[in-house]
């Protein structure tokens, strides 16, 4: 179940790719490693072909003990596909504050799926990743649990009981 903290609304977007509508909260997940995600389709990323993503943002309500940056290729379904880039942003990663990660190796968009997604892991229950108060987007909210192998919705996680957007945003070169 979600627990909420809330904070000041962020309503000034620049970034090219995102969903949410500005900082409300966080979910709070239990100890463990954790993945979450914005799945942009083909319909968005067309608009990009042949661009670089330059930068990721995110927004962090607590600090994670490890905090990393993934792109991930088009898959199949509800999974994203091959990981075109990671990076280990941990030591950049302040609590109520936004990460701010320049790419250090080109990821060119195509006309393509493209996941933009956030790894974090922490020893206690705790709300790391931001979010908007929703509604969802049909690809804003993908989460992969700990020990888990499938993606979903964090709506369908929640039995609906939660309908955010994440704090994720790409930003193209």
């Amino acid at each position: 179940m979600a627990v909420f903290s809330c904070n000041d609304d962020d309503n000034n977007i620049d970034a090219d790719l995102f969903y949410d509508n500005g900082i409300n909260s966080a979910p709070v997940f239990e100890a463990g490693t954790h993945e979450a995600a914005a799945r942009f389709p083909r319909s968005l990323t067309n608009n990009f072909a042949g661009q670089k993503l330059d930068r990721v943002e995110f927004y962090l309500i607590n600090t994670p003990n490890t905090c990393k940056i993934k792109i991930y290729d088009e898959g199949v379904d509800d999974q994203p596909g091959a990981l075109l880039y990671q990076a280990d942003v941990t030591s950049s990663a302040l609590p109520n504050a936004w990460v701010d990660h320049t790419l250090t190796d080109d990821v060119t968009i195509s006309n393509k799926d493209l996941w933009i997604a956030v790894e974090f892991s922490h020893f206690d229950e705790r709300n790391t990743l931001g979010c908007d108060v929703g509604p969802a987007d049909e690809n804003g909210d993908w989460v992969l649990e700990a020990n888990e192998v499938n993606w979903e919705t964090y709506r369908n996680f929640t039995s609906d009981a939660v309908d955010i957007n994440w704090n994720i945003r790409g930003h193209v070169e």
